[in-house]
């Protein structure tokens, strides 16, 4: 194919994408979450999968992470149906133990995967009981059978046992625990969504996994670093 041909053959192919989700695949976009969200189209997306700010005052550079418990809920509340409206197979949260019961109050339909941490969390709970899990609620059907435990996933407060490259974000996403909701939850090819992209794990999994991928984020310093790992991911079918 020459290369006028070949620009014409991409440039159909990212009309027809753009068309399709109301942006173009395989970008991070600079935007606050729901202002991105608006711009995606009525059940385009296939999967979702996120790892939300926890309200816990972490420094995430732009973001404010100590909003009232009510501002919170609703910000949440927000994400939640918005969510519900793009995705087509529904999505996961990858969740503390501490908002456990709101985000499940409010995804009544969804089931909880259970991530073992071996080293509990500094703070322990108002009862004194110090918390070793994290959890990832679907509202989405697994393609295969998952098991509801997952207890081989290590954290970067395990020290030694915990050997993914770091970046610098105050709450890094386990790559193994996203690409394992990825694999068994969407096929190749499909349109995986996340809209607090930060460092760019769940693009990266996407990438690797042969699935496109679309996310936002606001702090352009993770955006950057994010682009830096998917320029070492081998994806000859980002476009």
């Amino acid at each position: 194919m020459n290369t006028s041909k070949q620009k014409e053959k991409e440039g159909k192919t990212i009309k027809s994408m753009v068309d399709l989700v109301g942006l173009k695949l395989n970008r991070i976009y600079l935007s606050d979450y729901l202002e991105g969200l608006k711009k995606i189209k009525t059940k385009s997306i296939d999967l979702a999968f996120t790892d939300p700010p926890y309200n816990t005052n972490k420094d995430f550079g732009v973001y404010k992470d100590n909003l009232s418990e009510e501002e919170y809920s609703g910000r949440v509340t927000r994400l939640i149906n918005e969510l519900r409206r793009v995705t087509k197979r529904g999505f996961g949260i990858y969740i503390d133990w501490r908002h456990f019961k709101m985000y499940w109050d409010l995804m009544p339909e969804a089931d909880p995967i259970i991530i073992i941490k071996r080293v509990p969390n500094a703070a322990s709970s108002r009862l004194k009981i110090a918390q070793h899990y994290h959890i990832i609620l679907t509202t989405a059907t697994a393609l295969r059978t998952v098991k509801s435990l997952w207890n081989d996933i290590h954290f970067a407060g395990e020290l030694r046992l915990f050997n993914e490259e770091r970046y610098e974000h105050p709450a890094q996403t386990s790559f193994k625990a996203t690409k394992r909701f990825i694999e068994n939850f969407s096929n190749e090819k499909e349109i995986i969504l996340d809209p607090f992209m930060g460092t760019g794990t769940t693009a990266v999994v996407s990438a690797e996994l042969n699935r496109k991928f679309i996310g936002f984020e606001l702090n352009p310093d993770y955006i950057r670093i994010a682009e830096k790992r998917l320029a070492q991911v081998d994806i000859n079918n980002r476009h």
